[in-house]
């Protein structure tokens, strides 16, 4: 199977704002990890109508926070060349006078000049280092349902780049083109090229429609949609330094007379008017069906496979003379659906490359689909939910590499004997939560060495732990503080009695095991108030292209995911 990994460099600027949701999707240099133990929408994000309205009226600060400047630009000098020599008779349908013209001179200067021919023309043409700058009045990404459903598309989403430009100009050193078939008419072309576009009346308006989904293989399939522009409605101006023409001389009886190059720049600065009429129709044109195509090209070539993005993730736990490699943290687009809202599935995976062969547990996982709905999308940006089993396989990994063995608190110290997981945890209704809180809970297995005569010297015991997840102070994530011990969750093998403790346990019927959570109900008695957290860290909410995220609400959903209810930080859209 083939994967693409997305690089900031080569992805087309439609699919970098559209893929890349989260910061876990910035390039890096990670090898692709075979065969990994893949977990089935375990991201999803949804970018309400409120949210995409930043990104319409935003998208160059946007692509600023990303390093990408757009009002200016450099191109380094460049060249083409045709593939194939060029037949004249392919451009009678278009241009059948200026055809017609061109044969008539070929015929006569074969006619009237000895030894004169003309080779199948084929034109390269160099252009020197150029640049642009640009007045933008309006840069923005939208979506479009209406043109959605007027293609008749049930999945995917289309989305389009609308742009207003005051003014546009673009400048070049040289632009040079010459015949390689025909090399003795020498080069032709201009020096210190300008051209404008859009005089601070009429600004130039683009909007460039494009649609995404993915496809069974998971792969995704880009089409590029017919542009619309304003082209015939816009100031155009075209103008150069020095023309540069080859050398043309009549002889006369051994006397030479040459061309007048100044009366050709004359006759060009009196065709202006056509020439850059000629410009409009081909910039139209090129704008409208031949830069589509050029996209749908260059899609096809990029995304012949899989979009997949692979990070390091420090393991939880790990110590700071611990060498091992981290975790690898991989990301791959599942889905893409525009219905009132974006919506982004993401699968993803965590593995342990000294431990290839462990694989995550089914039980592990959320128990149904999330449901984004507990606020109006009138009172959130971005919906961010992630499944319980991403957390749980990073526990797995972290466990099995003896990295958590022990949750501490204080000088209390519980010895792990089994992986722990984290779920959800019906809400505590005598405990008044922040926004940016919520309750879960830790399931965990714990050996202990009791001091009394009813119980083994070593025991084992599995309960749950209520944990409170929230928003740590400098907001770079989510911490687990401890609050209680659910005494009753707790269970214990029998085989773990003592004889005395069988006999007690058979006459009072579960004497021993109340015993046991009374004490579990000390052991936690100041958990609320000392606030202690388990050390490390959830790095949620991550950002989104370059811009912080402010939590407007936090829960673990009974279905086992944990949704972020989250608002674009000061400046969210409004």
């Amino acid at each position: 199977m083939v994967v693409r990994r997305l690089n900031k460099s080569t992805l087309l600027l439609p699919l970098m704002l559209t893929l890349q949701g989260f910061n876990a999707f910035a390039g890096d240099a990670n090898p692709q990890i075979s065969n990994p133990h893949l977990l089935s929408k375990a991201v999803q994000l949804q970018i309400t109508p409120r949210g995409m309205k930043y990104f319409d009226q935003n998208l160059s600060n946007i692509l600023g926070n990303m390093g990408v400047k757009l009002d200016e630009g450099y191109f380094p000098a460049m060249s083409w060349k045709a593939d194939k020599p060029i037949n004249p008779d392919d451009y009678t349908k278009d241009n059948p006078e200026m055809v017609a013209t061109y044969k008539q001179i070929k015929d006569m200067l074969s006619t009237w000049l000895v030894g004169f021919s003309l080779n199948p023309h084929l034109p390269t043409v160099q252009i020197g280092e150029s640049g642009y700058v640009a007045q933008f009045s309006k840069f923005g990404l939208v979506t479009d349902e209406a043109l959605m459903r007027q293609l008749g598309k049930r999945d995917g989403a289309v989305l389009a780049i609308e742009l207003e430009v005051k003014k546009f100009t673009l400048s070049s050193q040289s632009i040079i083109a010459w015949d390689l078939n025909n090399e003795f008419l020498g080069k032709a072309g201009l020096e210190n090229v300008t051209l404008s576009i859009g005089d601070g009346t009429t600004p130039l308006k683009m909007r460039l429609p494009f649609y995404i989904r993915m496809n069974a293989s998971g792969q995704m399939e880009f089409e590029a949609l017919e542009l619309e522009n304003n082209l015939d409605q816009t100031a155009i101006a075209f103008q150069y330094q020095k023309l540069i023409i080859p050398t043309f001389a009549v002889e006369v009886n051994g006397k030479k007379f040459y061309l007048n190059t100044q009366e050709v720049d004359k006759l060009l600065t009196k065709q202006a008017p056509l020439l850059i009429e000629k410009v409009r129709s081909n910039l139209g044109e090129l704008t409208r069906k031949t830069l589509p195509e050029m996209l749908n090209q260059k899609a096809k070539e990029f995304l012949a496979g899989n979009l997949e993005q692979i990070q390091d993730m420090s393991p939880p736990g790990k110590e700071a003379n611990d060498n091992r490699p981290d975790f690898k943290w991989g990301l791959r687009l599942q889905n893409i659906n525009l219905n009132k809202s974006l919506n982004v599935d993401v699968t993803a995976y965590v593995e342990d490359t000294l431990n290839s062969k462990s694989a995550p547990r089914a039980i592990d996982k959320s128990r149904g689909d999330v449901a984004l709905n507990l606020l109006p999308m009138e009172q959130y940006d971005i919906a961010l939910s992630l499944d319980r089993s991403v957390i749980n396989r990073v526990l797995q990994l972290s466990f099995e590499r003896k990295n958590f063995e022990k949750i501490e608190n204080g000088g209390d110290v519980m010895k792990l004997v089994a992986m722990p997981t984290i779920d959800y945890v019906k809400p505590l209704t005598d405990v008044a939560l922040k926004p940016q809180e919520t309750f879960v809970k830790l399931h965990v297995s714990i050996e202990n060495k009791p001091d009394s005569t009813f119980l083994k010297e070593t025991i084992v015991l599995d309960f749950d732990i209520v944990a409170k997840l929230a928003q740590m102070k400098d907001k770079d994530g989510l911490q687990l503080i401890l609050y209680k011990i659910d005494e009753n969750t707790m269970t214990m093998d029998e085989k773990y009695l003592s004889t005395a403790g069988k006999l007690l346990n058979g006459i009072w019927r579960g004497k021993v095991y109340a015993g046991i959570r009374e004490e579990l109900k000390k052991k936690c008695a100041t958990w609320a108030t000392t606030q202690a957290n388990i050390p490390g860290s959830l790095p949620l909410p991550p950002e989104v292209l370059g811009m912080k995220l402010d939590i407007n609400r936090l829960l673990m959903d009974s279905t086992g995911h944990l949704v972020m209810y989250l608002n674009y930080a000061k400046t969210g859209a409004k």
